[in-house]
Formats: structure tokens, sequence, C-alpha cells
């Protein structure tokens, strides 16, 4: 049957993924209930945070926020003719437990954040996430987080599924659970192995798009001077969409990804820290299926970011960015480019 290795290939995945993330489970198990701890002195505290920010581009804005390792590389983007600027207000509040432990500390958290358009509220989402991070030993931690960030609107598009291409709104709804295995390999580096899984639920005019994905990859963090750090990253995602084994609608966003970034973090001062990143990320489309516009397609995406940060207090800190993207792909009409710059502030308390 054609959809035969397909379906084969992800049986292995899934098989791979759950057992990875069941074994980080029981290792996290272990480490709660069996190993031995120091009297509890367990601390509260939270993180408020507000950024304000303007985009040349508000169909990119959520996508090129996520475009970074620690948050959703893969998240699918609508491109359109249109280019609505707007100023989107990004608030956001982490409460944090952590608790001292033999082996360091265990650190859980939970964050809920939003992003409120001014002249496109259309675009209005929230994020939410949950995460613990313990400590192994002295030099190895861990970290699992769930990530849920529901029926994100992406655009105006042409549905398939009843014949009449007629334009509808496509919103997805995204689940990521998500591994890090950190080690600090000698004084100055520090490796850390990432996986993920997730799932993209799309709206019912665009279900053959439902995507379930798994991620994996390194990154190396090289603190060259006491001033300097330098980072880089390799990911490699591969997402396989029900449209394949739907050959009827002849829309399948299978693909694999590529994503390399390298960034540089400087201590200008004892208050000043500027961060630079630069992020390449290459998306192919593997569809197969006649008539269908993913065939022989691919997006390759370059985005750069640098972030100055001061630091008011130990409590307080105050962020300027500055983000440019852009993307060039084999279908011409999915090419943009855009411009973010942000403003904003975070306190602990």
């Amino acid at each position: 049957m054609p959809c035969g290795p397909h379906t084969s290939m992800m049986r292995y995945q899934r098989a791979f993924l759950f057992f990875g993330f069941r074994a980080a489970f029981y290792v996290a198990a272990w480490y709660l209930v069996l190993a031995p701890a120091r009297p509890a002195r367990a601390e509260w505290s939270a993180i408020a945070e507000q950024k304000t920010s303007y985009t040349t581009d508000a169909f990119q804005f959520s996508s090129a926020r996520r475009l970074r390792l620690t948050e959703d590389p893969s998240q699918p983007t609508v491109v359109s003719a249109d280019k609505p600027e707007d100023v989107i207000w990004e608030p956001a509040l982490e409460v944090i437990h952590s608790t001292p432990t033999m082996q360091g500390k265990n650190e859980l958290s939970v964050k809920a954040q939003g992003a409120i358009y001014t002249n496109n509220p259309i675009f209005n989402h929230s994020d939410f996430r949950i995460q613990d991070r313990f400590s192994l030993d002295r030099a190895t931690s861990v970290l699992l987080r769930y990530r849920y960030v529901p029926n994100l609107f992406l655009g105006p598009n042409f549905e398939r599924r009843t014949g009449t291409r007629s334009i509808q709104e496509e919103r997805v709804s995204s689940h990521h659970w998500r591994a890090e295995v950190e080690r600090r390999l000698t004084e100055t580096v520090t490796g850390t192995l990432v996986t993920r899984f997730g799932l993209r639920r799309y709206n019912d005019v665009f279900a053959e798009r439902n995507t379930n994905f798994w991620t994996i990859g390194p990154r190396v963090d090289y603190r060259a001077l006491e001033w300097l750090t330098l980072t880089l990253t390799y990911l490699y995602e591969r997402g396989l969409a029900d449209g394949h084994k739907e050959m009827q609608f002849a829309d399948d966003v299978s693909y694999y990804l590529h994503m390399v970034s390298a960034g540089t973090e400087f201590r200008l001062h004892k208050q000043w820290d500027l961060g630079l990143t630069y992020v390449h990320r290459r998306k192919t489309f593997t569809s197969g299926l006649a008539g269908d516009t993913h065939v022989d397609r691919f997006d390759a995406t370059h985005q750069g970011i640098a972030e100055l940060r001061y630091h008011i207090s130990s409590a307080a800190t105050a962020m300027l960015s500055y983000q440019y993207g852009q993307r060039t792909s084999t279908n011409v009409l999915r090419d943009f480019h855009d411009s973010i710059v942000s403003i904003g502030g975070q306190y602990r308390f």
C-alpha cells in the first residue's frame, strides 16, 4: 500500500519518542521520590514581563517570534499579499517553585503569555507551558516541558476538502512535549541534547494538515572569555501530515526541516548585556501528490536578532531588540521579509 513506509516510519518514531519521554519521566520519578534530599527550603518566585513590539507584517509575527531553539522553530505561517503593520503587546507571567536537593535543585514553573494586536485583533493568541528542571548531579540537569498554543489564527487560505477552493480562516492548535539533558563537559563548555514531540491540530476545513512531528539535535555553549559566550545549535525535525494518506485533497504538508543557529552573548558592563543570534532554517516538503502545490517545494528562512539588556537591579531588567527575517521559496508567492522592533521590561519578585 502507498502509505505503508510512512506508517512504519511513524510507528518507529512514536515508539522511539514515547520510550525517550517515558525514560525521562522514570528518571524524574526516581529523583523526586527516592533520591535523598536536604531539609526542604522551598522558595516561591515570579517573573512578570511586558514587551511592546512593532512589526512590518502581522501575519509573520508569531512565527518569527518562535523561530529559536527554546520556542517552536517549525510553527507554520500563511504568506499574504497584504503586509499589515501593527503594534503588539506581550504580557507574560511565570511562577516558579524551587527546592534544593542533594543533587542540586528542582525548579518547577508554569508560564502564561499573551499577544494582543492593536489593529488586527484576529491574530490575538496565548501560550501556556509547564516545565520541571532538576539536577541529576552537580554537572547534569534535565528539563521536561509541555507547551500548548490554542487556536492560533494563521490567515485566510484556500481549503481543499469541499472541492470549491473557498477562502477560509486557517487555524491551528499546537501541543509540544520537550526533553533536554544538559551537561557541563568542561569548565568552559556545556553540551545539551534536545528532543521534542508535537501535535498540530487544524480547524476542520484544513484537517488534512493535522501533523505529528519529532525533533532532535544538540546545542553547545562555549564560554570563551569572562565577557563572551558562544552558542551553536543544530535541529532536525520530521513532520508527517494526515494529507499524505488523504490523496483526494492534494494537500500534503509533510516535511523535514534543518535548523542551524549561532549566537554570541557579550557582557559589556556589570549592568549591560548584548545578545546576537543568527538562525537559518530550511524546510523541505515531501509531497508527491499530483496537483499539490507543495510538490518539489522548499523554503529557506534567514533571521537575525539583536537584543540589548540593561540590569537596573538584581530583580529588574529593561530590554530593547531588533529582529529581521527573510524567506525565499521555490514558490515565489511564499517569499516574505519582516522586521520587529521591541522594547520591554522584566521584574522578578
